[in-house]
């Protein structure tokens, strides 16, 4: 199961979009320092998701018989709401504005991380994974995020990375 620092790391990833966004606009304003800042936290956020996804084949390794199942996609899309921040309120140098963001990010870290949602990550659905809601051939439902398409009597082999989460790395 992911620790508290890999779910951190997947929360500041699903938000890769918004450094970058800020990266662009603090070019724009000619502010080289957070041009620095917003596309070095880009880019460890980015190695951060690559050395977890690596990892994760070796998490937990099970079988899966999927029964039956949903796919969750749009799930993403929720994100993009919050992308719409740098547009209202543009990055500046006021530390008022500077600490207004860091409040916000940091409760929807607080509720990404606490609601265990580190599979909803627009990067992931960026990089051709999906997710999915399937149905063991236990009864049980679970989220499976996966690279290929997934079918009703299929068995796949996946890693848990969370309770009732995992990845698959079947072909």
């Amino acid at each position: 199961m992911p620790n508290l620092l890999t779910k951190i790391i997947l929360f500041l990833s699903s938000y890769l979009p918004l450094w970058l966004i800020f990266a662009v606009q603090f070019y724009a304003k000619d502010n080289r320092l957070g041009v620095w800042i917003a596309g070095g936290f880009a880019g460890l956020c980015l190695i951060g998701l690559f050395g977890y996804i690596s990892k994760a084949k070796a998490i937990n390794p099970v079988h899966l018989k999927i029964a039956g199942l949903n796919r969750r996609d749009g799930e993403a899309m929720s994100y993009i709401v919050s992308y719409l921040l740098p547009f209202i309120a543009l990055p500046s140098s006021n530390i008022g504005d500077l600490i207004s963001l860091g409040i916000f990010i940091g409760v929807l870290a607080v509720l990404y991380v606490n609601s265990d949602m580190i599979h909803i990550n627009p990067v992931l659905n960026l990089m051709g994974w999906h997710i999915y809601e399937v149905e063991k051939d236990s009864g049980h439902i679970c989220t499976v995020i996966s690279r290929q398409k997934i079918r009703v009597n299929q068995a796949i082999q996946a890693g848990q990375i969370g309770d009732d989460l995992f990845i698959s790395f079947s072909k």
